[in-house]
């Protein structure tokens, strides 16, 4: 009796793989050859997969597990001697065309491993997409981080898993102008000069950067929310586009919730932040990957995460603070933090941040240069009108004075849609009154005074004061 079940067991288990391929290859457009498996394995529309079980899924599990048990990922193909097309399959699947091979690649077109890598994953992404005349046949290859420098180091250096992480890091980086400028960042003169002094000036004179006035490697900013931390960043992303390799990264990105990957994601970072060097790794919110080790609630995962981070941040492979030789920039890994919480920092990670920059809330004159900044016309108004407007914004931050001149330009359009009036594709901030702007700015009401105040102390004790 056993006998018999166990041989039904592996035929449902058996069928049930049949319908999951039948419903991978609907799912990836591929309905002739779907149909052509139905026909020949007699598959009937009484099943239908669960929503909940696919092949991808089943093959992560599987790999997943494999390495678990293992330390290793599973080989679930493998070259064969010769390389070129598959054999063909000399029993006709009834219902499908049969399709010529594709073109066999000759080893001596393979020049070296990381074009060996790029072929293999152009023919991995060359699948069809879902069409109206359900044809088959092949896409154009959508190889969205093949970058032949680093398919070489990763087939040198790391094996498949490896390179499927370093995969995974590519995608934080920034590679378009993100339309920022110095310029148009107003009352932040002092982090302002700070970022410059640790990426710009290294790269235009690397001459003078020996010895002890070694370029600064990590830089922590800190302060309230809104003072423009981020916007910072995004400006210096815009700035040195040309010239570095800019890593936004997150923690989603970095945590995972395999054990042992986090700390593998955080090394694969520094790895291709170093191969593509000159580098900026810019972590915002830095308080959630970097918060206090000796808490109850602190988990040992997130321990060894930690201390693999403060490892690769200050390590044995950093370069010596009295190197007297002078370097071109190109093999330096910048990081730059911004936290709205610094008290929550581990204090290991606050040693490493050789400056700890308080981006304040801007002063009267940093207000004032703000608001003419995004409204031009405000400068032909009478002084006494703009100190009015700068003296209900005391104690604001950056973002709600922008908000505040939102407001006004909001109250601008509201009035041409009231009146019925033929409006264009913009708004005219010639037409704004003091009126508008000054009751925009008495209905906010600043929100981070003493939050600001809070960091003005941290900073006191464990800051860096910046010298004019």
């Amino acid at each position: 009796m056993s006998f018999e079940q166990d041989r039904r067991s592996i035929y449902e288990r058996r069928r049930n793989i049949l319908y999951l391929v039948a419903n991978y290859l609907s799912s990836m457009g591929l309905h002739q050859t779907r149909q052509a498996l139905i026909d020949e394995t007699h598959l009937t529309s009484e099943f239908e997969v669960c929503d909940n079980i696919d092949l991808d899924t089943m093959y992560q599990d599987f790999c997943s597990y494999f390495l678990l048990k293992f330390g290793k990922q599973p080989r679930i193909v493998k070259r064969t001697e010769s390389i070129g097309p598959l054999p063909t399959v000399h029993r006709k699947l009834s219902g499908a065309r049969r399709k010529p091979p594709p073109p066999a690649l000759k080893p001596e077109s393979l020049t070296n491993a990381g074009d060996e890598l790029q072929a293999l994953r152009v023919t991995a992404t060359n699948l069809p997409t879902h069409s109206n005349d359900h044809t088959e046949g092949p896409t154009p290859p959508v190889v969205p981080y093949a970058n032949p420098k680093l398919l070489v180091r990763l087939q040198d250096h790391f094996t498949s898993e490896w390179k499927d992480l370093a995969e995974e890091v590519c995608r934080d980086l920034i590679r378009k102008d993100l339309r920022q400028r110095w310029s148009n960042i107003k009352g932040l003169a002092g982090p302002i000069k700070v970022l410059k002094e640790s990426v710009i000036a290294p790269l235009e004179h690397p001459e003078l950067f020996v010895g002890l006035a070694q370029p600064w490697r990590c830089v922590l900013l800190h302060g309230a929310p809104g003072t423009g931390k981020t916007m910072l960043a995004r400006t210096l992303c815009s700035e040195t586009r040309e010239s570095v390799t800019f890593f936004s990264t997150t923690a989603s990105t970095l945590i995972s919730k395999w054990r042992g990957e986090s700390e593998k994601l955080i090394r694969i970072l520094y790895e291709v932040a170093k191969f593509y060097a000159p580098s900026i790794i810019f972590v915002d919110e830095f308080d959630s990957l970097a918060s206090r080790r000796d808490t109850v609630r602190e988990h040992e995962a997130s321990k060894r995460f930690k201390n693999e981070f403060l490892s690769l941040i200050d390590g044995l492979e950093s370069s010596a603070a009295n190197e007297q030789t002078p370097t071109d920039g190109r093999d330096r890994v910048f990081l730059l933090a911004s936290t709205n919480l610094p008290w929550e920092l581990d204090p290991a990670f606050l040693r490493r941040f050789e400056r700890k920059i308080l981006v304040d809330l801007p002063t009267p004159d940093g207000r004032k240069e703000l608001i003419e900044h995004l409204l031009p016309t405000v400068t032909a108004w009478p002084e006494q009108e703009i100190q009015q407007v700068v003296t209900l914004s005391e104690g604001w931050t950056g973002d709600e004075v922008r908000l505040a001149c939102k407001e006004a330009s909001m109250m601008l359009l509201r009035n041409k849609i009231t009146g019925r009036r033929t409006i264009s594709g913009r708004v005219e901030h010639e037409e704004l009154q003091f009126s508008m702007l000054h009751k925009a700015f008495e209905q906010l009401r600043p929100g981070c005074v003493e939050l600001a105040q809070k960091h003005r102390d941290w900073n006191q004790r464990y800051g860096t004061q910046l010298v004019e």
